[in-house]
């Protein structure tokens, strides 16, 4: 399926793969590898969230990485721009939370909308919208060695996109919001909560299986 044949134009997944790409760039610079390296962990981040939802979930052909040029294109453009900035203050764990924050929205909907062209229901259209929003970045941080945001307490990402990812169903599909007006505002949400979660250190927290445990024993009759 190629990007124009379904509702939200091409530049919501291009820029997404285009933010993501960079902050693999962004990384990469962080931990001090090489061009080949550098292109590989963009590729891989930009590209990661996409492949996981039209390989693995919706199965409908070749990735759209591999049948739209724009795509390695934007990949390309990222990591240029990383070694003409070359080291810069924002090359930080807190720059690349960022830089995520900005893209997690956009591939939301993408996988969203994909998903919904390929007959699945709302549910599943929304879990495959919140994995292709996270998608890259699980992939970046195992490859480059760091603990994957989504699999440990902290503050909130894969429950940002979760919020937008419904907020985007919820106009879309009952309050008759246009794709492209919808997708903007959910993008400046998951941003808006990806950020503030930051800013005031709102996270989760780990599973406390003996207070579970205690709970459930008072619960009972």
């Amino acid at each position: 399926m190629s990007p124009e044949s379904f509702a939200l134009p091409a530049y919501f997944d291009l820029g997404a793969v285009f933010v993501f790409a960079l902050s693999g760039v962004v990384v990469a610079m962080r931990k001090g590898y090489d061009l080949i390296g550098m292109f590989f962990l963009a590729l891989v981040t930009g590209a990661g969230g996409g492949l996981l939802r039209d390989g693995l979930f919706l199965q409908q052909g070749l990735p759209v990485l591999l049948t739209d040029p724009g795509y390695l294109a934007a990949i390309g453009a990222a990591t240029l721009i990383g070694l003409v900035f070359g080291e810069r203050p924002w090359y930080t764990r807190r720059g690349v939370a960022i830089i995520d924050a900005a893209g997690i929205g956009g591939f939301a909907v993408v996988g969203i909308e994909r998903s919904l062209e390929a007959g699945l229901g709302l549910p599943a259209a929304l879990l495959v919208g919140v994995l292709n929003g996270v998608g890259g970045s699980l992939i970046r941080d195992v490859i480059a060695g760091d603990p994957p945001l989504i699999l440990k307490p902290g503050q909130f990402y894969a429950l940002a996109v979760l919020v937008g990812g419904t907020a985007y169903l919820a106009m879309t599909q009952w309050l008759s919001v246009p794709v492209v007006a919808a997708a903007w505002v959910t993008i400046l949400i998951t941003f808006a909560l990806r950020m503030a979660s930051i800013e005031f250190n709102w996270s989760t927290r780990a599973v406390n299986r003996e207070g579970l445990i205690r709970y459930l024993k008072r619960r009972r009759p």
